[in-house]
């Protein structure tokens, strides 16, 4: 069998009979059409590539990656994997863009809680601020992050070719600091960039798949772990950035 049927942004993995009478459980309807209720048995058999792991178990809720295709994300993974994936992304680009140094840092500025209202509406709350969180000087994603690199800085046209082949591959290309960042890189430009500090938000790509995943916890027919509840309750405001030196 191969994945030709997996479309959804949200997998959740659960029996056979599950999938198959779920929709007709009450409050089904109210399952976001972004996730996908599929059999552990048939995903076993699908060829598709899971993020640090060769099959889900029961209960797994799997996130397509947004930049790598045919792979998934185990949901309690998923903040770490595309918040690096993305700076790894952007770290390659810019090695082929001649880049001499690649510096970057990211931090948790904001945590929201996620509830439903009486209309059936999301609402988030606040529950900590940017002082709460930084206090959290490790490496988890949940804290802060930091990453320094030196590179020899050669640069000719194969490799700008290069670069934007990888930000299509990594469907970063429509990106509008990565364009920026090609477009000012080309060898053919009079006055290329030679240095770049860029801020942003690592806040799309994560958000808008935990609000789809937090409908299964709003139709309440599926069996939730512990960790599952608290990370799809939880909306991160992720501060990045970057400085690049050619």
């Amino acid at each position: 069998m191969d994945n030709c049927g997996l479309t959804k942004d949200i997998l959740y993995v659960t029996t056979r009979e599950r999938s198959n009478n779920y929709k007709w459980e009450k409050n089904a309807d109210n399952l976001d059409p972004n996730v996908q209720i599929v059999s552990i048995d048939d995903i076993q058999k699908m060829d598709i590539d899971i993020f640090d792991r060769k099959y889900p178990v029961l209960d797994t809720i799997l996130v397509k990656h947004p930049f790598i295709p045919n792979k998934y994300i185990p949901l309690d993974r998923t903040e770490d994997a595309l918040t690096k994936t993305k700076l790894n992304c952007l770290g390659i680009i810019a090695g082929l863009l001649g880049v001499k140094e690649y510096e970057t840092e990211f931090v948790t500025e904001e945590i929201k809680e996620v509830s439903i209202n009486i209309s059936g509406e999301l609402d988030y709350k606040t529950v900590k601020s940017k002082t709460d969180v930084e206090i959290k000087k490790d490496d988890a994603i949940t804290g802060k992050y930091y990453r320094h690199e030196t590179f020899k800085g050669e640069f000719n046209e194969a490799g700008y070719n290069k670069a934007v082949s990888e930000a299509k591959k990594y469907g970063l290309y429509n990106d509008e600091d990565i364009q920026y960042l090609i477009k000012n890189r080309d060898p053919q430009s009079p006055n290329p960039l030679i240095s770049q500090k860029v801020k942003f938000e690592l806040t799309k790509e994560l958000n808008d798949k935990l609000d789809f995943a937090f409908s299964l916890k709003a139709v309440s027919i599926f069996k939730l772990r512990a960790n599952y509840n608290q990370i799809i309750t939880q909306r991160k405001s992720i501060a990045i950035s970057t400085n690049l030196i050619f």
